[in-house]
């Protein structure tokens, strides 16, 4: 597995949702460790991250979109759901019973998911965020930051 880097490409204009998505770069990239028998660890430990990071990031996403009154929140908003949705069922699907394959295939899985709701669906709003002004603090104040749960699989965050 090849580790995941963000780039300013990547960038949607807001700061602090910037820092998410590199903090999901980091999320993903802990699956790089999963190549041995500490996969099920490894896995558990992304997907504990993933649901709470699901629950912060994507609120603070939705508060920046509708502060900049984007037309697609209702859209992106389902994405958000669906993916928070199939991180919680492959959390109970593989408790305890993961292995170094089905590490590599939700990295390959989460990667494609990444670059495609990034790159494709978070640039749909990045111009709208452009035009309002003080929408860093918007985002700032929707959610608390990441960094600041008191919980070890967000270390990745830091």
């Amino acid at each position: 597995m090849a580790p995941l880097t963000w780039t300013q490409a990547m960038s949607v204009g807001v700061a602090t949702l910037d820092v998410d998505h590199k903090c999901l770069i980091r999320i993903i990239n802990l699956l790089e460790e999963a190549d041995t028998e500490e996969a099920a660890a490894a896995i558990e430990t992304v997907l504990e991250t993933l649901v709470l990071y699901s629950r912060f990031h994507f609120q603070r996403e939705e508060k920046v979109m509708e502060a900049c009154d984007f037309p697609g929140l209702f859209f992106h908003r389902t994405e958000h759901e669906g993916f928070a949705r199939f991180v919680r069922s492959l959390r109970e699907r593989f408790q305890g019973n993961a292995t170094p394959q089905m590490a590599r295939e939700l990295h390959r899985y989460l990667s494609q998911w990444l670059w495609h709701h990034v790159l494709i669906q978070d640039m749909a709003y990045k111009p709208f965020a452009a035009e309002r002004d003080g929408i860093d603090e918007i985002a700032l104040g929707a959610a608390p930051a990441l960094e600041s749960l008191e919980r070890p699989a967000l270390a990745a965050c830091h």
